[in-house]
């Protein structure tokens, strides 16, 4: 959680998972200013969310996710889940699309063991886990 404390990394973290990958894409998507965006760009490459990417043919460099950040990723699905059920009225929404299957989706957390949806207040904290 300390590698996303902060009012820009998820934000930093969604415009890279949406296709921004150079610096000047990702400062036009986020809005932050310059020197903080410097800053949460290097804290997240420390963090092993972000890596740096090399030129390579056809390819300019810039940042990409990790396997980390790519995990990442779909918290920030599920967030925009939550978003897009408490919108104001007139803002629009955003589908996205199962690229495997090819449907309209929204991110939810499931049991692995019922395949049941979790909702709020149907969970407890398991008293023998460590470092709660």
């Amino acid at each position: 959680m300390d590698a996303i404390n902060d009012r820009w990394s998820l934000h930093i973290v969604r415009a890279v998972a949406f296709g921004a990958s150079r610096y000047t894409d990702i400062l036009r998507a986020v809005g932050a200013p310059r020197d903080v965006l410097s800053a949460r760009l290097r804290k997240l490459t420390e963090s092993g969310i972000l890596q740096a990417r090399s030129p390579e043919r056809g390819r300019l460099a810039g940042y990409e996710l990790t396997p980390k950040g790519r995990d990442l990723g779909v918290v920030i699905l599920v967030l925009k889940n939550w978003g897009d059920a408490y919108r104001d009225e007139g803002v629009p929404t955003v589908d996205f699309v199962h690229t495997v299957c090819g449907e309209t989706f929204h991110a939810q957390v499931t049991c692995q063991a019922c395949r049941n949806v979790i909702r709020s207040g149907e969970f407890s904290v398991d008293g023998t886990s460590s470092g709660c």
